[in-house]
């Protein structure tokens, strides 16, 4: 059964395991249950990345989300592209709040003339469907993580302005 869940084939049976008769499955397997957890957060950290293959899609998963969303348009002959996209999903997994998105230019020539892209790498910035931030090319890690701060920065911001309104609605209401 480790081997089963170690390599991620039929998780949803393990976790019906799991959930159904714990105390004896881990009686049986004790490491399964944090191999199981550590497979769960690892899915559900790969939802916060995902490839855009359409316009439609896009509108879903960026302009329509209420995390900022860094999108990165690259290309698979794209030698800095294979540079920047792993070093952007490596500093964005410890981030809870904002999503990353990429789109193969080559597949969707609809969102590239959209956003005027014309060159690769190219990196936008999303939140709340509007363009916020972008740069275009190789850049180092610091840049990345000050875009990330910066948008981080501003879902703060706007966060205590909302429980700020709410607040002085509640006091008025009294």
């Amino acid at each position: 059964m480790l081997k089963i869940v170690a390599r991620g084939i039929a998780p949803r049976s393990v976790i019906a395991l799991l959930s159904s008769g714990q105390n004896s499955f881990q009686r049986q397997a004790p490491g399964a249950t944090a191999l199981m957890q550590k497979y769960i957060s690892q899915t559900t950290s790969c939802e916060r990345k995902v490839d855009v293959k359409d316009h439609y899609e896009f509108d879903q998963k960026v302009i329509n989300s209420e995390n900022p969303v860094i999108v990165n348009f690259h290309a698979e002959w794209c030698d800095p592209c294979k540079i920047l996209t792993p070093k952007m999903s490596e500093l964005l997994d410890a981030s809870e709040d904002i999503d990353l998105a990429t789109i193969d230019v080559d597949t969707n020539a609809d969102l590239v003339e959209t956003f005027e892209v014309k060159a690769v790498p190219a990196v936008l910035a999303f939140r709340n469907g509007v363009v916020v931030d972008k740069f275009i090319g190789l850049v180092d890690a610091n840049s990345i993580e000050n875009l990330i701060n910066k948008l981080k920065r501003k879902k703060q911001q706007q966060e205590e302005a909302a429980a700020a309104n709410k607040k002085d609605k509640e006091e008025n209401e009294i």
